[in-house]
This record gives C-alpha cells, structure tokens and sequence, in this order.
C-alpha cells in the first residue's frame, strides 16, 4: 500500500501542494473574518496550559520519579491536543501516562483514563480497550470510566459487550462525560429522537457552565450540529456550528463541518472560504476534500483537481488507517479503490464496527464485486442506524444486484432521513429512483 502512496509524492512535488495550501489558507485570512454571530478568540486559554505545562515539567526535572507529575503532564497535553488537534501532543500525553502508572497504579485512575483517551484518539482501539479494561477494575463503581469502556467496545464492533455497559449508564446521563456516548449509542441503535434529546440537554448544560475549557464547550456544539446535520436539519446544525465558534473562533472540527453544511445547501463559495480558514489553521484531508467538491459544484475543474491532488499528499501525513470520510470520498471519485479496500479489509480485522463493514461494502461495490458488498452491506445495518449514507450505499448496492424493490426502499429510506445527506450521492440517489420507476 505504501509504494502506491510514494508514487503520488513522485507525480506531484510536496512542495507544489504546500504552495497550493498555503496560498489556501492565505486566502483565507484575507477574505473572510468571522461571519455575523462569531467573534475572535483570545489565545489565553492555550497560553495558560503552555505556561501549566512548563510549571509541571519544572516539578518532573527537579522529581523524575513523581507520578503526579507525570499525570498532570498526560491530562495537559491530552487537553492542549484536544485543542489544536496535534497529534504529538496525543503521543506526549500516552508516554506520561504510561510513565505514572508505571511508578504508582493505587489513586492513580486518572491516569489510566488519560492514557485510554489518548489511544482512542490515535485509534488504537485494542490498546485502548485494555487500558480502560484495567480502570474499571480498579474502581467498578465510577460511571465515567464504563462509559469510556463502553465506547471503545462500541467503536470495535463489539455490541453486545457495549450493549451490557450502556443498559448501566441511561441513569448517569446528566453528566457531561457520559451524555454524548450514550447519545451516540442510541443514535447507532436507530433512536434518533432519544439521542437528540440527550444531546440536546447535554450541550445546553456545557454551555452553562464556566468551569469548562472552552474548547470542551466548543465540541459540544460542534458534536450537536454534526448530528443535526446529518439528520437533515441544515438551520438548527448552522446554529450549534456558529454557537461553537463564538466560543472558539478557530475550531479546527467547526470550520470544516461548516464547510460540508454550505456545500450540502449549494453555498459552494461559502464552503470554499470554511475550507480556506480551515486549512490555515491546520493541514487536514477533510477540508480539502470539500474543497474539491466546492470547485466541482462551481464548475472549476482544474482547481478541484489541485485540491484532490493535495489530499492524496496529505493523507500520506496521517498516521495510521484512513479516516473514514477521507475514504469514502476516495472511493466516491474512484481513487485508489484497490487500495481502499485492502486497507478497509486489514482495519475490520481488529475494529469490526458497522461503519468499517460499510467501508468495505462500498469499495467492493466500487470494484464490481456485487455479492460481496452486500454481505458485507448487512453487517453495516446490523443495528438499524438510520444513517443515510448507509442507506444509500444499501440502496445502490442492491440496484447493481437487479434487486429493484429492495433497492427503492433503501434509496428512499435515506432521503426521508436527509434529501441532502451528500454533495454527490443525494443527486445519484434521487437519480436512480427514477430510473428504478
């Protein structure tokens, strides 16, 4: 997989794409300020956990063997990653925590949280598992370490292990730390009503309180806009977007969800200028992929062609598998299908979750491999989610199968869902209807 990765870099010189990002994000800082609603952001908070982080070094050199220390310096680099998105700080964090357990496990939990996070956000999902594994053993009683416990499990395909923790934690929903994953597991089990109501409350609650990083506040709106949005409720998403972004002006994960948002209501030149702000503040292949697709809508062809040529240059940046928006937008515009596929396939050997199924079924739909796909479209919708793109992939699949009835109902099932759930696939999905008909 790796050479054909290399061959890209050869074909197109990294410092070509670097120009084309860096006239990007120039761009973007001088065409568009905050838009009605968002104020700037001051750096003080990240300036303060600079100066935290100095302060517990300073302990840790003049007491290497001072696990508290060692911890502070985990919890602080986890949160200054959360805010920036830097993925060393992700790697400091896990080495810190990894250093305080090992010098003193007894009132040290937090640590083991500290360095379950870290590995989920690095996608390390098996590693991460143990690790929470051993917090909940240490202390069985703390909801907040079964919720994480129970995410991971989610997140690797285990549903019945999930299953078990969740039915525990409906009562715990209140707290912050547990609300979102209970949403999403009543989301992935086909109760939108009931995961938005518990995310609803939860943001509302975050936002309320003052004790919170702001980038924690940020989230909160950023994960209810990205559930909005994906159920087809393109104002109240735009709101909880623009809520975030009052609180932190430069969230990397807002400015390009709001970027998808303008593109999904054919706003392609706004999408354009939340790509743009997003690329200047961090070099990522999400928005660059929409901003190829912002081009295309335009008709410029040759710049969505620059931006896809600079995503394949990012994606070889990014550790470990491919994310799975990124995939999909490879395969959605027959990009190293072959590729795609082989690493869908090694990922669902360790992560067997319905969205990595999903992945696989769409690139064996890509290569032609029709049967294949749908066994594999089965074990996506295992759990009745009703998320559209699912839907879709379902729907064209069992179109390619000659199975028309079958096909219509899940073609229709994901525009019910969301009539504009994808830039590209609504269009086809509205499209092979009719042909259906």
């Amino acid at each position: 997989m790796r050479r054909g990765l290399h061959k890209a870099v050869l074909i197109v010189p990294v410092s070509a794409v670097l120009m084309f990002i860096g006239a990007a994000g120039a761009s973007a800082v001088r065409a568009s300020g905050p838009p009605p609603g968002e104020t700037p952001s001051s750096p003080t908070e990240l300036a303060d956990r600079n100066l935290q982080i100095n302060a517990w070094g300073n302990a840790l050199d003049a007491d290497p063997e001072s696990a508290i220390a060692l911890g502070q310096l985990a919890g602080l680099h986890l949160q200054r990653a959360r805010e920036t998105g830097d993925r060393s700080d992700y790697i400091k964090a896990e080495e810190y925590a990894r250093r305080s357990l090992a010098l003193r496990v007894d009132r040290n939990a937090k640590s083991y949280v500290t360095l379950a996070t870290a590995l989920l956000a690095e996608h390390r999902f098996s590693d991460a598992e143990l690790v929470a594994q051993q917090a909940v053993a240490y202390d069985p009683g703390v909801p907040q370490y079964t919720a994480l416990l129970a995410d991971i499990k989610a997140e690797r395909g285990d549903y019945a292990g999930a299953k078990v923790l969740f039915d525990s934690l409906y009562r715990f929903q209140s707290m912050l730390s547990i609300a979102p994953r209970v949403a999403r597991w009543a989301e992935l089990n086909g109760d939108v009503q009931g995961s938005a109501r518990i995310l609803r409350r939860a943001t509302k609650r975050a936002a309320g309180r003052n004790d919170l990083p702001k980038e924690q506040i940020a989230w909160f709106h950023y994960r209810l806009g990205d559930f909005e949005m994906r159920h087809g409720r393109f104002n109240r998403a735009r709101k909880e977007f623009v809520k975030g972004l009052a609180v932190e002006p430069a969230d990397y994960r807002i400015l390009p969800a709001l970027a998808k948002l303008s593109l999904l209501k054919d706003e392609p030149r706004r999408a354009i200028e939340y790509a743009e702000r997003a690329l200047a503040i961090r070099i990522d292949p999400a928005p660059l992929a929409i901003l190829a697709e912002a081009h295309l809508a335009r008709g410029d062809s040759a710049a969505a062609k620059e931006s896809m040529t600079a995503m394949d240059i990012a994606i070889q940046g990014q550790p470990g598998a491919y994310h799975r928006a990124w995939t999909l937008f490879l395969l959605d515009y027959d990009r190293r299908i072959h590729e795609v596929h082989a690493n869908a396939a090694g990922e669902l050997e360790t992560r067997k979750d319905i969205y990595g199924y999903d992945v696989l079924a769409w690139s064996e739909y890509k290569l032609g491999r029709f049967e294949e796909a749908a066994r594999n479209m089965h074990n996506a919708l295992k759990l009745g989610t009703r998320d559209p793109m699912l839907l879709y992939h379902a729907g064209m699949i069992e179109k390619a199968r000659g199975r028309r009835v079958q096909a219509r109902a899940f073609l229709q099932a994901a525009l019910a869902v969301n009539d504009q759930f994808d830039y590209r696939g609504a269009s086809l999905a509205r499209a092979s209807l009719e042909l259906l008909e």
